[in-house]
């Protein structure tokens, strides 16, 4: 059967007649509801359905004239007007495309049919036809070829306008970093069936988007802004985000979008790409909300010193939000707001989105199933919007048959080869750590979800269990291109100057060798206080080879990350939310063990899959010693995690030890650490017997020197 992606809010009849046809299984390809719009020199042309198939190439719907007949002269004159509109506005469109041509012809067939409710006839170039005969028009024969095909669907998405930026114009060798990279990115042109129903299904309600970090979701935002606007101009809709430096990436993608749809800029100020929070030099969701209340607008610092640091933003949008409820005469100002990134947003946040929100409430939310591996469950739609006096939610998502989706997973990984994304996991919840697991998922269903598939055991707590990224979610160009022992490798040295030299080596490789460009790499540094002393002496490094570095935000626009002409330094707070094709993690040592190891193994997760085809893992001394051993570990297992599952105490247990602690709590827990030391080396060196201890220490003593290896934590699974 077809693809139905629903561009329209309800279906008339014979819309849905057309939609029950293509349900059947004798057809393929995608049918689009409401979809696209298209412009000629008359402007704008909205066409009601269009069907995309290898075997049919491009049919046109037109069910603006049920009513037509035959014998009705004037109705056949306005049928065939329409059709040639239509038909124009595709061939037009089609033809930008020079892969589409075949000796300066147009290689793809395009059909128009004018659906009614009783007449089945073709007069002149017109074909009129009712749904119960419509299967006898429709070409069968178009034999696209895989290229072609592939592009059509780019143009049809309106994913062509993101093919490559670079020409990569210095790639001049078949088989170097730069020409697999172009392979790579001419793979990612198309839209799967999950992201074309998130980018172009709008309900008349809350829809939530959520997949893993490199499924597409900033794209599939941006097209689906674009369209918006383009499909509704005098809306306001807001899109918005937390990571600063994705304000550049959404312009320029939504720019390109409109332009593939209307032929125009944007306008901005109709369509408003908006930081969360906003800041003394730019607006803000929230500070554009707080303005239309006539409260003024937090800033940080007031409000880290009123809340903390970590509720800063969680506490003035509370307040906020007081002022709304308290007031009932408040006037939304938004008719539709999309959020990226809504994993790392207070819940305060969205209940203020959903107050000054139209009616019928358009808010889109997307978020990374597992930005952070000890956060990993998103609040629930009924919690986030916040509740009615009477205890109802004042969302609930609900897909309904027929109607555009409410709930959307994108299940497939573009963004990182199997064996990073399965490094990451299995390192951020240390499935092949001696001392047991880190962290996991307190719901086991939830790696199916996420593309994995149980290669042995059972998916269940208190068993052993094997787990692999299944095929279906998995791009094949991965593994067409490129190798696991290439995609990744982690290097351990005896001290920083050593891994700093090797450093600066690789990347002068990367740049004279493997034809690779500046903006290609990201160095991402792990331990956040130590940046502005790391940074430094990878900028000395890397200038002993004649190359340019920056530290991101700091020594460069803080809404930047790249450039053309010098590499990228960056904490992975700034790197979230962006991406490059080789990934330098440096001080990898820092996540291997000590206090608030959830956290740390959230970070390494994080900078791992920034990656989109290569990451280099490095460090100093036994720390990295023992993570690389980890990694040796997976991939000894051909990149299998293999564990037993957590029970329930368990995973309780695991959250208590590696939670993150505050300063005052390491502190007193490195005093108590360094009396038992004392202590223990008393006992020892015979200064103490164990007998002058009271008889809990005593067997406490006698269980830890007898337990080298065991651990409250489950171990991993022996192999």
């Amino acid at each position: 059967m077809a693809d139905i992606v629903y561009g329209e809010q309800a279906l008339t009849g014979p819309l849905q007649g057309l939609v029950e046809l293509f349900q059947n299984e004798a057809y393929s390809g995608t049918l689009y509801v409401g979809y696209p719009i298209l412009t000629n020199v008359e402007g704008t042309v909205r066409v009601d359905a269009l069907y995309v198939a290898q075997d049919a190439g491009v049919v046109v719907f037109d069910l603006s004239h049920l009513n037509a007949t035959a014998a009705d002269q004037d109705a056949i004159t306005e049928v065939q007007k329409a059709q040639d509109r239509y038909f124009a506005a595709v061939h037009s469109k089609l033809l930008e495309t020079p892969e589409l041509l075949v000796r300066r012809q147009l290689g793809v067939p395009i059909t128009t049919v004018s659906i009614t409710t009783e007449t089945d006839a073709t007069i002149g170039d017109a074909q009129l036809s009712t749904i119960e005969n419509l299967a006898r028009l429709l070409p069968r024969n178009a034999n696209l070829s895989a290229e072609h095909y592939q592009v059509l669907n780019s143009v049809v998405e309106r994913t062509a306008t993101i093919r490559p930026r670079k020409r990569r114009s210095n790639v001049s060798r078949g088989n170097s970093r730069g020409a697999l990279l172009k392979q790579i990115e001419k793979n990612i042109a198309n839209l799967d069936a999950w992201q074309k129903r998130a980018a172009i299904e709008m309900p008349a309600a809350p829809q939530r988007i959520r997949g893993l970090a490199g499924s597409g979701k900033t794209i599939v935002l941006a097209l689906k802004a674009a369209f918006l606007h383009s499909k509704e101009p005098e809306w306001r809709i807001a899109l918005s985000f937390q990571t600063r430096s994705l304000y550049q990436q959404f312009r320029r993608l939504i720019r390109q979008f409109c332009f593939e749809f209307s032929k125009q800029e944007p306008d901005w100020d109709k369509l408003v790409v908006l930081h969360a929070w906003g800041s003394a030099t730019s607006k803000g969701v929230y500070s554009e909300i707080a303005r239309s209340l006539g409260q003024p607008a937090v800033d940080f610092t007031t409000a880290r010193n009123r809340f903390g640091a970590g509720n800063a933003f969680g506490g003035i949008c509370a307040d906020l939000l007081g002022v709304v409820k308290s007031n009932p005469n408040v006037q939304p100002i938004f008719d539709a707001v999309l959020i990226d990134e809504a994993q790392d947003l207070p819940q305060p946040f969205f209940e203020l989105v959903y107050y000054l929100t139209k009616q019928p409430k358009r808010i889109v939310y997307a978020y990374d199933e597992l930005q952070n591996l000890s956060d990993f469950a998103m609040m629930p739609a009924e919690d986030l919007f916040g509740r009615k006096g009477n205890g109802h939610p004042n969302v609930q998502l609900r897909d309904e048959p027929g109607r555009p989706k409410r709930d959307i997973i994108l299940p497939v990984c573009y963004r990182n080869s199997p064996w990073a994304l399965s490094t990451a996991h299995g390192l951020g919840f240390g499935v092949s750590r001696e001392a047991g697991l880190v962290q996991m998922f307190d719901e086991p269903s939830l790696w199916r979800e996420i593309g994995y598939e149980v290669s042995e055991g059972e998916l269940a707590n208190g068993h052993d269990v094997a787990l692999r990224r299944s095929q279906t979610a998995t791009p094949s160009f991965f593994t067409d291109l490129l190798s696991p022992e290439d995609a990744v490798s982690f290097h351990t040295f005896e001290n920083t100057d050593a891994e700093m030299e090797w450093l600066a080596s690789a990347i002068n490789t990367n740049l004279a060798e493997d034809e690779l460009e500046h903006d290609d790499i990201l160095i991402v540094v792990p331990e956040a206080l130590t940046i502005r002393s790391t940074a430094p002496r990878i900028m000395r490094a890397l200038r002993k080879h004649g190359i340019t570095a920056h530290l991101a935000g700091v020594t460069t626009s803080r809404d930047e990350v790249f450039s053309s002409e010098s590499i990228a330094i960056t904490s992975i707070y700034r790197a979230k939310g962006n991406e490059a094709p080789m990934i330098y993690v440096i001080g990898a040592d820092y996540c291997q063990g000590g206090f608030n190891l959830g956290r740390k193994r959230n970070i390494l997760f994080t900078a791992i899959t920034r990656s989109r085809a290569w990451v280099r893992i490095s460090g100093v001394s036994e720390k990295m010693s023992s993570l690389t051993a980890e990694y040796q570990a997976i991939a000894a297992d051909h990149f299998d995690l293999r564990f037993r599952y957590p029970t329930i105490t368990q995973l309780k247990q695991m959250r208590t030890l590696h939670r993150d602690r505050s300063s005052d709590e390491i502190s007193e827990i490195e005093q108590d650490i360094d009396g038992l030391s004392r202590l223990l080396q008393r006992v020892e060196t015979g200064q103490l017997s164990i007998d002058a201890l009271p008889l809990e220490a005593q067997n406490l003593v006698r269980r830890l020197a007898n337990e080298n290896t065991k651990t409250t934590n489950p171990s991993r699974r022996p192999r």
